[in-house]
Parts: structure tokens; C-alpha cells; sequence
């Protein structure tokens, strides 16, 4: 079996822990249509169908002398794994918006995009600005919020 079968299956078996897990969430009756449960089990399920799709059509494999079938950056990858661990020490200390602006921002620059700086994080800050407000203000989600407040 190719390998990216074998990513396929761990994917698909991913996905399906994932929605287990979602479906553990509580719902309680007093909630509309779309309850707490509802993005965790379609995120849950996607991420099954993704898994399901690649195994069916795994696409051929690159060819020997073509740039993807060189080795992984294993660099970039701990990297980002860093990156990621940083992510989740700062979420609850430094809040929603600074540990998604820095983890948007630093993956950006791991990822490649070393030439704008200043672009990529005015980008990092909107999008963390958006989504804290999106979930705060009108999905009445509470995420944490930076140390001073917002």
C-alpha cells in the first residue's frame, strides 16, 4: 500500500476520534437549531470525508526528479510543532488575540513569507480582531482576552 494511503487511514482514524470526542460535548435543550455541538461535529466529519477522499484517490506520486518528491522540510516542521506549543502556553495567559496574532504571524514566516513583515502582521491582527469579535460579540462565545482586557 502507498503511503499516502497509510496518511489516509491516519486521518480517517483522526477524524473519527475527533468526532467521538464532539459528541461527548453536552447539549442542553435550551439552545436553537444549532447547538454547541454542531461545528465540532461538521469539522469531525469533514475531516473524515477528507481522510475517505485521499484514500480513494491518492493521485499519482510525484516523480523522482520533481521538487515534491524531495524530502520534508523537517525544519519547518518542528517549527510550526514549536510554534503551535508556544500557541497553547500563551492562549489562556496572553488571551485570544495576541497568541493568534503571534501564531499567524510566526507561521507565515516559517512557511516562507519573509518579505512582509509588516503586511503579514497587520493580517494576523485583523484576523484575530475578527474572529475575537465574531465569537465574543455574536456567537456570545467566550474566548480568553488579552491581560488588559479586550
Amino acid at each position: 500500500m502507498r503511503a499516502i494511503r497509510w496518511v489516509a487511514l491516519v486521518i480517517v482514524l483522526f477524524g473519527a476520534f475527533y468526532l467521538w470526542g464532539a459528541l461527548q460535548i453536552r447539549e442542553s435543550t435550551t439552545y436553537a437549531a444549532v447547538g454547541p455541538r454542531f461545528m465540532p461535529n461538521a469539522i469531525g466529519i469533514g475531516i473524515v470525508l477528507s481522510g475517505v477522499w485521499l484514500f480513494a484517490f491518492p493521485g499519482a506520486p510525484p516523480a523522482p526528479d520533481s521538487p515534491e518528491a524531495a524530502s520534508l522540510d523537517w525544519l519547518s516542521i518542528g517549527l510550526m510543532l514549536g510554534l503551535v506549543a508556544v500557541y497553547i502556553a500563551l492562549f489562556r495567559v496572553a488571551g485570544y488575540v495576541l497568541a493568534t496574532t503571534l501564531l499567524l504571524w510566526g507561521g507565515a514566516q516559517i512557511l516562507g513569507d519573509r518579505r512582509h513583515l509588516v503586511r503579514d502582521g497587520v493580517i494576523a491582527v485583523a484576523l484575530s480582531v475578527t474572529i475575537y469579535y465574531v465569537f465574543s460579540q455574536l456567537l456570545r462565545i467566550n474566548l480568553p482576552p488579552v491581560p488588559w482586557g479586550f
